[in-house]
Parts: structure tokens; sequence; C-alpha cells
């Protein structure tokens, strides 16, 4: 329960603060939808999701041992207040694991090795909690404004998250989307 309890926060943490740039280009090439009327189109879900799996892959080859992933949540929210004040009926895509498997008296170095990893491919720190009792990391990958975090639970068990920043479903606005600017 408690287990449970912890990486619902985590989740929460990482998609209620859901990247700064809202949309992104085709490409993946940052935040677009606020400066192109919210007409620009996005990545679609199952390129978020695939994305956000590539994150998560990337980071867990970075660590000194390899856990098993035992998948925790996966899905899509709808982006109720997204921070670029793009136009509503976006949405975010999120996946996370369970890192299981770790030795749990090594999981300083874990997070340290995470915490690298990103620092050192493209991803500014959002919050950096590493010596905290309950470790816990986020960042944010600077071309796709995905998010990542790692945290670790009271019983001492250590999850990874990424989520995606506002997105279209289909990669384009339905025909009846207003401008960003006029966007309620």
């Amino acid at each position: 329960m408690i287990r449970k309890t912890v990486v619902l926060a985590c989740v929460l943490f990482v998609t209620a603060c859901g990247g700064d740039g809202g949309d992104t280009a085709a490409d993946g090439a940052g935040p677009t939808s606020a400066e192109n009327g919210g007409h620009m189109r996005t990545m679609t879900e199952d390129e978020a999701t695939q994305r956000a799996e590539d994150h998560i892959r990337r980071a867990v080859a970075a660590l000194p041992e390899q856990p098993t992933l035992t998948p925790l949540r996966s899905g899509s929210t709808e982006c109720l207040d997204p921070t670029d004040n793009g136009p509503q009926g976006r949405y975010e895509v999120s996946r996370s694991y369970w890192l299981d498997d770790l030795p749990k008296d090594r999981n300083a170095e874990f997070v340290d090795a995470l915490y690298e990893y990103w620092t050192a491919n493209n991803f500014r720190v959002l919050t950096d909690k590493r010596d905290a009792h309950d470790r816990f990391v986020s960042v944010e990958n600077n071309d796709d404004a995905f998010r990542m975090s790692v945290k670790q639970s009271v019983e001492g068990d250590l999850s990874l998250g990424a989520s995606s920043p506002c997105i279209w479903p289909n990669g384009t606005p339905p025909e009846d989307t207003p401008p960003a600017d006029t966007a309620g």
C-alpha cells in the first residue's frame, strides 16, 4: 500500500509538472504550440509512448546493475492546466516502472548513476533530493521536454518514470480547436 502511495505521488509530480513547453514539433524539437497558435503538429500518443519508453530504457542502461522492470503505471491524462498556456484537449503520456532486483543498500549509488547519466545527456535537474531519506530526483530533457524521475519508497524500492509534454493524441488538434491565444 505504501509502495503504491509513494509511486502515485511520484507520478503525479512528474505529470503535474509535465513539461514546460507543452507541444513539441513533430521532430521533438521543443515547445511550439503557444508560438503557433496551438495548431502545430505534435507527437502522436504512440510516438510519445515510444519516446517515454526510449528514455526509460536509456536511463536503465546507465545503471551499474540491470534491474527487472516491473510495470507500475502507463497511460495518458489530459493536460488540465498546461503551463505553456496552450489549448485544452491535449494529453500527457506517462510510463513508470519499479526497478526490482536491485540491492537496496546501494540505492544511493543507483540514484547517483541516473543523476550523472541525465546531467551528461541533455537533461536539466528540476529536483535533487539524493541525500534525503526518500531519495528523489526529477529532470527535464532540454530537447523534447520529456520529464523523468527516480523515487525511493519508504520500503527502499526504487521507481523510475517518464512523462511527455502536452501532445495531441493524433498529432494534430481537432478542427474546432481555437488558437492558443483565444483558448480559455
